[in-house]
């Protein structure tokens, strides 16, 4: 009777153990899609930034020949609007590329931090599956051992002493 107890008893642990497990990976698989969501907008605003500096160089090209072949006052007037322009669009752009390195900086730690959740999760999954092949053997032997055994009136009387003792 001892055997049946220590094995349910380990039996009811190791389920524990799984639902915490079950419930922990899943919580995980949320917040990776989040984090995965995170990934995208980062690669998006890059992305954007990318298309922002390269149609900044390209107006420069543009701007460094209009200054050279500027020749009236009127010309060189509309060029320096046109730079004035071009110098708060880079201003703005430069500040974006802060504010986008930042923001990466902190998803690659978002990452990393998930990363080693899900690592000590699956740690976790380890311990328990190695504990689950021997509590199934003890399982399989107490069957063997006493499972289909009958016992007698008197062997009952017994038993619920032990218990009520808690031995």
């Amino acid at each position: 009777m001892k055997m049946k107890q220590s094995n349910d008893a380990a039996a009811l642990e190791i389920q524990r153990d799984q639902t915490n497990y079950t419930r922990d990976k899943d919580a995980l698989k949320a917040e990776q899609l989040e984090v995965n969501k995170g990934n995208d907008d980062i690669r998006a605003r890059g992305a954007a930034l990318r298309a922002e500096s390269d149609a900044i160089s390209a107006r420069v090209s543009e701007m460094s020949n209009l200054g050279q072949t500027a020749k009236t006052d009127e010309e060189k007037a509309a060029y320096e609007a046109e730079r004035v322009k071009l110098l708060a669009r880079n201003s703005a752009y430069e500040k974006n590329v802060a504010e986008f390195s930042v923001a990466q900086k902190a998803q690659i730690e978002r990452v990393n931090a998930v990363n080693a959740r899900i690592d000590a999760v699956n740690a976790r999954s380890h311990g328990i599956n190695d504990r689950v092949e021997p509590q199934q053997k003890k399982a399989a032997a107490w069957r063997e051992q006493c499972g289909n055994r009958r016992f007698r009136e008197e062997d009952e009387v017994v038993i619920k002493k032990e218990l009520a003792a808690g031995k």
